[in-house]
This record gives C-alpha cells, structure tokens and sequence, in this order.
C-alpha cells in the first residue's frame, strides 16, 4: 500500500478507535510512526497522554495482541517497583483490551496505551555506561517479570523458535524465500539458522531459559529518563512479544551497541546491569554474537514481511537485506574475540 493511502486508512482506523474508549474531549491525536503498526500520540483534555495502535493488517492476530496486553497488565505493577516503566493497556467502555474497526479493504484491531515518558538516545549522545548499565538491568527485570508470570488457558503468544525466525512459517509472513537472498547470502543466512537452531536446542526451554521475550529489545524501544536516583528505563513496543529464549533477546540490544568503537565497555556495563537482577553464566556470553547474527538475519523475513503481508513501499527490500546480511557477517565475525 503506498505510504499516503496507508497514513489515510491508519487514520480513519485510529479515529474510529478513539470512540471506543472514555477519555476526556477534546482529544489531539498526532501519527507517531506508520512503518510496521500506525502508532499514534493522543492527548486527552485533562493532559494524559497515551500511544494509540493501529496494528497492521495480516500480520499480529488479535489473540496475540490480547495476550500481550494481558500480560503487561499483569507485570505492570511489580515491573514499575522495580524501576522499569511499561505502558500498562487502557481498556474501553466495555472493559476490552482491544477494538476491532473497519479499514479501507478488511477490519483491523487497535489498542490503547498509557504513555511512557523518556527519550530515545544513544551513546555518545546522552546514554553513557551508566544509562547503559541501566538498560541491561531493565531486560534482565522483564525476564524476571516473565518468569514468574503464570499464563492463563486463553493466553496465545507466538513462539521465537528457529523456525520463526529463518523459515516462511516465520510470524512475519514474509511469503516465498526462494528469490529473497542471493546464493552468497542464503549460504550465509542457512548457517545462521542451523547453528542457532542447535543452540536453542542446548539451551533448552527450563523456566531459567526460556520464557515470554520483549524481541525487539533495542535502543528506539528503550525511553531513558534521569531522575534524582539516576537513570530510570521505559520500555516499549511489545508488539513482537512471544515464547523465546532469554538469552536471544540480548541480541537485539547488543546489536544496537556494537555500532559504537568502545563496543566492549558498552558491553560490560550492559551485562554487569543484566547481571545485577539476575545471574547469566559466564559461557553464555560466547553465544552472543551468533544471536546478534541471527536478529540481523530475521531482519530479512521482516522486510519480506512488510511488503508481502501489507503491500509497504516504506522499505526498500533489497537495500534492507545487502544491510542486513553485511551486518550477519560482521556479528559473526565477532565471535573471534571470545
């Protein structure tokens, strides 16, 4: 769909949303972002802020969206007295966590968010070891938060195996990949997938492993904010939320941080904040530049998926992927230093 005709329909949608729920009038509603989910910034006359969610057609099912919103309800509290913010869903008139409106070709779902406050920033930029010390500490919060979450018989989230990730059974309904990587690249990219499959396999799925994982833990979903006590960590964006292995969701983050030359301080500081909730042995961290590989290369079915699923023209396929598969290649090139 091209971009203007996606923006008008994600509108209408968000519009028709907003009736649903009981904020007070008059409301300004302002597009954040329209690439994978149109999120909007919307303002209620008594100054409270939310994030409205205008979810993409034909890619999360609203069973997974429900779950999601289910279960940040249910960490909500205990992660806020940890110091970790994440938005907590706001439920319509009739008490739904979700409201289904009708799009230009088929109906779509949306929710709504109370608003994380903080900033995107990066090092170099404002988000020195310490902020970065603090960020590993918020992940290792929200697995913590996860381990002992308890899902109910109705709970539905996708599963983060390497089948997700590097197959067309992927959630990102990425469509055909037989012409999607040149044969350089697929050789690459088959490796990727079967090394990381076997390491999904060593780790296993015990409650220390494995668990409910955010997927998309990097810096443009982290909202760092200074208070008196130091740095407090939003996060936000669980839209990719599902069953995966812990020690995969550093991979994102790490990815993120690996732009940077002083790289290896980043990463201690990461992973003593990581460390400081909870224990990560020390062989472990041998593993972390193939998942680093492996979010890269997921990456590709992503891109696919926008296009296939949705008809984007907000990414360019081919230029993602030559990113994506260079940055495959310097990860795994990482793996040298340990």
């Amino acid at each position: 769909m091209p971009p203007t005709a996606y923006a008008d329909a994600a509108s209408t949608a968000a519009e028709a949303a907003l009736l649903a729920y009981d904020l007070p009038a008059p409301l300004t509603v302002e597009p954040i972002r329209l690439l994978n989910n149109a999120v909007y910034a919307v303002t209620a006359a008594d100054g409270h802020r939310y994030a409205l969610r205008v979810h993409r057609p034909r890619y999360r099912l609203t069973e997974h969206t429900r779950s999601e919103l289910a279960y940040l309800d249910a960490v909500h509290d205990d992660l806020a007295a940890a110091g970790v913010r994440v938005p907590k869903p706001v439920p319509t008139k009739d008490g739904a966590l979700t409201v289904t409106v009708p799009g230009t070709d088929e109906t779509v779902h949306c929710d709504l968010l109370t608003w994380v406050d903080g900033y995107v920033q990066r090092p170099g930029t404002g988000l020195g070891l310490s902020g970065v010390r603090e960020t590993g500490r918020a992940l290792d919060h929200l697995h913590q938060a996860a381990a002992s979450f308890t899902a109910p018989a109705d709970f539905h989230l996708p599963t983060w195996d390497a089948k997700a990730l590097f197959t067309e059974a992927s959630p990102y309904r990425p469509g055909p990949l037989h012409d999607l990587l040149n044969p350089a690249d697929r050789s690459v990219f088959d490796t990727v997938a079967d090394q990381t499959a076997e390491l999904f396999d060593r780790l296993g799925s015990g409650p220390d492993a494995y668990g409910i994982v955010h997927h998309d833990f990097i810096l443009l979903n982290c909202h760092p904010l200074r208070t008196p006590r130091g740095w407090s960590i939003g996060v936000i964006d669980f839209d990719e939320s599902g069953w995966g292995h812990y020690l995969a969701d550093l991979g994102p983050v790490l990815g993120n941080l690996s732009d940077y030359p002083h790289f290896k301080r980043l990463r201690t500081a990461f992973l003593d904040g990581y460390r400081s909730v909870r224990d990560l042995p020390t062989a472990l961290e041998a593993h972390l530049p193939l998942l680093m590989a492996a979010r890269h290369a997921a990456q590709c079915l992503w891109a696919a998926g926008l296009v296939h699923s949705n008809g984007s023209t907000e990414v360019d396929t081919s230029d993602h992927i030559a990113y994506r598969m260079w940055e495959v290649r310097r990860c795994l090139a990482m793996r040298a230093d340990h």
